[in-house]
């Protein structure tokens, strides 16, 4: 039987969005009967107390650095992705196929790695780095473009690209958009407490703080209690009456975290629309919070309208389609033109 390898940067027992996606993903495939392993680093990124998601799990090992150090992150990234490069070498083989998520951004650079082990390629693209960079330093249109240039020549090579929203940049040649989901369930919803708010995850590179703050002074003038949990650069920027509390550890405390709040507040940047969209979104949606975006625009915007119609319990299903397709591909290095969007 063929594999399918998840490979991502941070994964169980760390709970980083984008491992929280990718093991789930891995649960779904092992579910299904399809041999799965799910591969990452040694650092951390959070911690979320959970049972182990799948039977088999590969830790490697790599440069730890510190996080929110520039250049210990950055060596840190290259230390993974060689890690991974040396995990596609050793245990991938023809007609595997390989899910490599946007964590770290080394690894758009896998795909001829993947290619040359004769298995199939697909690179989860969770972030949009020659945008999200923007957010870290506005640096000059010239030197923008040619970054693109070299990234969108790396997501080329790929047999597919998923997209997280169809606002992110890259080609749509080899692209597709498969939503993420709810990372936790909410069977009965419980009515929440009045005029409360809530903000719960990171506060990074991709956040505009300056409209978070106004939009939650705002809700405070209008009466209500906004609770901050955040983690990131972007917390140590908050004013005192926003000071964050710790994210919740425990699964069944941020259920009730989120349940509890009548209002989520999720934050975003106007001038760097196709770097990310914010994957909280899903949990809002399905606990049928009201949602307060800000820092949404232009293509964002418009995608949001149309997360607010997709059918999120359909997106896994998608993902296990599309790995079906890949596995029964008797050409796995072919790519055919398709529209960016599914759901």
């Amino acid at each position: 039987m063929a594999t399918v390898h998840i490979l991502t940067q941070y994964v169980w027992p760390d709970a980083a969005p984008t491992g929280l996606y990718a093991e789930q993903l891995a649960a779904r495939l092992e579910q299904d009967g399809r041999d799965v392993r799910l591969v990452g680093g040694r650092g951390g990124y959070r911690e979320l107390q959970r049972k182990r998601p799948v039977a088999r799990i590969t830790h490697l090992n790599h440069y730890r650095g510190s996080r929110g150090n520039l250049r210990q992150s950055f060596t840190e990234y290259a230390s993974v992705t060689r890690a991974f490069c040396d995990y596609i070498g050793r245990f991938v083989r023809h007609d595997d196929v390989v899910v490599v998520t946007s964590a770290p951004p080394n690894t758009v650079t896998l795909a001829q790695a993947i290619r040359r082990r004769g298995a199939r390629s697909i690179y989860w693209l969770q972030d949009y780095y020659p945008e999200l960079v923007r957010g870290l330093y506005e640096y000059p249109v010239p030197l923008r473009a040619v970054f693109r240039r070299f990234w969108d020549h790396h997501l080329g090579r790929w047999d597919r690209i998923v997209k997280i929203g169809s606002n992110l940049g890259g080609p749509t040649r080899n692209a597709v958009v498969i939503r993420n989901w709810p990372t936790m369930s909410f069977d009965r919803p419980t009515a929440p407490e009045p005029r409360t708010a809530l903000y719960s995850g990171n506060l990074g590179y991709g956040h505009d703080i300056e409209l978070l703050v106004h939009a939650c002074g705002k809700l405070r003038t209008a009466g209500y209690r906004v609770t901050m949990r955040s983690d990131g650069r972007g917390a140590w920027q908050l004013p005192a009456w926003l000071q964050p509390m710790p994210l919740e550890n425990d699964p069944a405390k941020l259920r009730d975290d989120l349940l509890r709040h009548e209002v989520h507040l999720v934050a975003a940047n106007p001038k760097i629309t196709q770097a990310i969209f914010p994957s909280k979104i899903w949990n809002t949606f399905a606990a049928r919070r009201k949602l307060v975006c800000t820092g949404f625009a232009g293509p964002m915007i418009e995608e949001l309208e149309i997360s607010k119609l997709a059918p999120f319990d359909r997106h896994l299903e998608q993902w296990t389609d599309l790995i079906a397709t890949a596995q029964n591909s008797g050409q796995p290095n072919r790519v055919e033109r398709i529209e960016p969007a599914l759901a």
